[in-house]
């Protein structure tokens, strides 16, 4: 069965160029583009008046829902930021705060190469600290005012996905790229289109995990403390490379004193059950996907021939093999803007229903034919789209996450170390 029939044609919407690695493009400000931007982001604005949060407050995980701050920060996300800022980095992550609810959320934020024609402004603190604004361009008015977590440019080795209610990181988590290239070639990869791809060294997962027991030991962390560590490097050319490098990977963090970290591989590359039991023999507790949308013809145009040209039908299938691995965590990444309104929350329900959690990501605009590739429907729909999708996905997560395991984990350490107020409700949300 195939996923093709909402996509529209062709000539409606534009291909996405063919992939040159690592091109740099000049900043454009077309009036066209203010244009649409300037009107999507009003009515969005308009829908976060109107929008009544879930009330979540009686359960533990404050995941559950969005609050009007988040959902804030996804319109933000999706379009995209012009600065005053070096543009030797093109992403920023960003922590806002819900003044009403109290709830923190990590968002990023893209520095687009047609970042004059955005109607946004993001603008740091001139003391230096973490405080920042986004500002609306047309009047001036502050519409938030997050921390800047991180600046972010090239392919990163390594970074902590948890920090305390304080913002400090936390030693519990960390997503890791050592392999800093990548096989599959997705003709509307973000890395791509900020020419962060960098070749890797011959003893590249060596130096990785030297360089993060480095830091471990220069901060004064008990390597012990690392619990949860999502491998999200670029991908081999096929599974056998793939899995090598992810078994050599696991190995070399045992050998250097990580003797906590549980894995969570996040590969198209590995299908097969003998190398999900490999992998699972091997400490991984948790498998996550790429499914990145629903329909398979969008998959294929946006996402390329290696991880594009596997069908919905095929990642069903494989998250089967990943349960009856043993796995008890399975994911799978899921980039909403590809999608129909109505694919998108049709494919959702179907991978809830194979018990697989859905993590939403808000795509991020860095050329106007990456703004091209959007489906018509979440220009008609703006925040209806986005709030509707990401509840969705947010359903899923009874199924269990990585993020859910690691800060459990994360309060834990805390109550340890000096702060034992702490609750879940006290970190940040992420969904990555």
């Amino acid at each position: 069965m195939t996923r093709s029939g909402t996509a529209q044609p062709d000539t409606a919407r534009p291909s996405i160029p063919v992939m040159v690695r690592n091109r740099q493009q000049a900043e454009s400000d077309d009036p066209e583009i203010t244009a649409r931007l300037t009107e999507w982001f009003c009515r969005a604005r308009t829908f976060i008046g109107d929008y009544s949060p879930a009330d979540d407050a009686h359960l533990p995980d404050p995941d559950t829902s969005l609050s009007r701050t988040q959902l804030l920060s996804l319109m933000i996300g999706f379009v995209g930021c012009d600065t005053a800022e070096e543009r030797d980095q093109r992403t920023y992550t960003l922590i806002y705060t819900d003044p009403t609810s109290g709830k923190q959320n990590f968002q990023t934020i893209c520095i687009p190469y047609h970042a004059p024609a955005s109607p946004l402004l993001f603008k740091r603190d001139q003391d230096g600290g973490p405080g920042c604004e986004i500002v609306w361009k047309p009047t001036g008015k502050v519409l938030a005012q997050p921390q800047l977590h991180a600046g972010i440019f090239g392919a990163s080795n390594h970074y902590y996905s948890r920090v305390g209610p304080d913002l400090a990181e936390l030693p519990t988590a960390a997503i890791v790229s050592p392999y800093s290239t990548c096989a599959g070639g997705c003709l509307g990869c973000n890395r791509n289109e900020v020419g962060s791809w960098t070749p890797p060294p011959r003893d590249y997962i060596a130096q990785h995990v030297a360089e993060l027991a480095a830091d471990y030991d220069r901060r004064g962390w008990d390597r012990a403390e690392l619990v949860s560590v999502n491998i999200t490097t670029g991908c081999q050319p096929d599974e056998g490379r793939e899995l090598s490098m992810m078994l050599k990977l696991i190995a070399e963090y045992r050998q250097q004193g990580f003797s906590n970290a549980a894995f969570f591989p996040f590969t198209y590359a590995v299908d097969s059950r003998a190398a999900m039991d490999q992998l699972r023999e091997e400490g991984c507790l948790g498998f996550i996907g790429t499914i990145e949308c629903v329909n398979d013809d969008e998959r294929l145009r946006q996402w390329g021939r290696q991880k594009g040209s596997i069908t919905f039908e095929q990642h069903l299938a494989k998250y089967e093999r990943a349960h009856e691995a043993g796995f008890d965590v399975v994911e799978t990444d899921y980039v909403l803007g590809a999608d129909s309104y109505e694919e998108m929350l049709r494919g959702v329900a179907e991978l809830s229903a194979a018990k697989v959690a859905v993590v939403p990501n808000i795509k991020r605009n860095y050329s106007p034919a990456q703004l091209n590739s959007n489906h018509e429907d979440i220009w008609k729909l703006g925040g209806t789209y986005i709030a509707d999708g990401f509840t969705a996905c947010l359903d899923t997560y009874n199924h269990g996450t990585i993020k859910r395991r690691a800060a459990r984990y994360s309060v834990d350490y805390l109550h340890r170390h000096g702060q034992p107020d702490a609750t879940l409700r006290s970190l940040p949300i992420r969904h990555t």
